[in-house]
């Protein structure tokens, strides 16, 4: 990829935002927006590896309670998964790692999902027109489908309300794409707001680090969520959550019924 162009002010067609925690939302200023949820280790990750390998659809929940009472509702096949600190909630099938939600496992199921951060993010935007379910993995997927939405906004999860540098990489190449993608089809590439500015820097920095040799993991190793994972044993799921572009699909989260599904486009 060549350097990238950063649009003018004055170009309004298009304005690109990123709110570096849920924290530093007022939810109606996500109105008319579209909005791209990420929590790259590893809730978002893990729910758009689980759509591409099958699931029916996942329930998002933001505390164990409520996805207790969620699969109670489901059908009896229907898995329980999520974690707090990392570690699987007590009697729940499963916990948040993308590698365990195989085809064999989830194909054709529901999946309740209750995680520390990014199911907790995702109720900050209610009032949002479109959101959207992104992760490194499905990186140019998600470019594709929103770039000429006019309104954008990157929501990062972060980690127990800190920012995280994993989350603000994957904010920053999204802007990338969609600027490139714009510009390579002759459209105006819109503005970018302070906070989006900031992850772009912060993404070209992390990609020249990554042309001189140092692979994508690594900076999420030495991020606040991954050097959490590592110190419990999920070194694994830092790999994969790297693998950019590896899943050519895009979750939607429907407001209404407040379940996740692949979106057509």
């Amino acid at each position: 990829m060549s350097d990238l162009a950063l649009p003018s002010l004055s170009a309004a067609s298009l304005v690109l935002d990123v709110a570096l925690l849920p924290s530093l939302i007022e939810p109606e200023s996500l109105t008319g927006r579209t909005v791209v949820v990420v929590d790259v280790l590893r809730a978002t990750t893990t729910i758009v590896h689980s759509l591409h390998n099958g699931a029916q659809k996942v329930l998002p929940q933001a505390s164990i309670d409520s996805a207790r009472k969620a699969h109670a509702a489901q059908p009896v096949d229907a898995l329980l998964g999520g974690e707090r600190g990392g570690r699987i909630v007590d009697g729940f099938h499963n916990g948040n790692s993308p590698i365990e939600y195989t085809p064999e496992l989830i194909s054709n199921k529901t999946l309740v999902l209750a995680t520390t951060n990014g199911t907790v993010a995702m109720e900050q935007c209610r009032a949002a027109q479109r959101i959207l379910i992104g992760a490194m993995v499905n990186l140019g997927a998600v470019a594709r489908v929103v770039e000429d939405n006019p309104l954008i906004t990157v929501v990062c999860s972060g980690t127990d309300g800190v920012i995280t540098s994993e989350d603000v990489i994957f904010a920053g190449a999204l802007m990338e794409r969609i600027i490139e993608n714009r510009q390579a089809a002759g459209k105006p590439t819109g503005q970018l707001t302070d906070t989006a500015s900031i992850a772009v820097d912060h993404w070209k920095n992390v990609k020249q680090n990554m042309k001189s040799g140092t692979p994508l993991a690594e900076f999420f190793r030495n991020a606040r969520g991954g050097i959490n994972l590592v110190k419990i044993g999920h070194d694994d799921d830092i790999v994969f959550a790297s693998r950019i572009d590896s899943l050519p699909v895009v979750p939607e989260l429907d407001i209404e019924s407040w379940s996740i599904r692949l979106t057509g486009n």
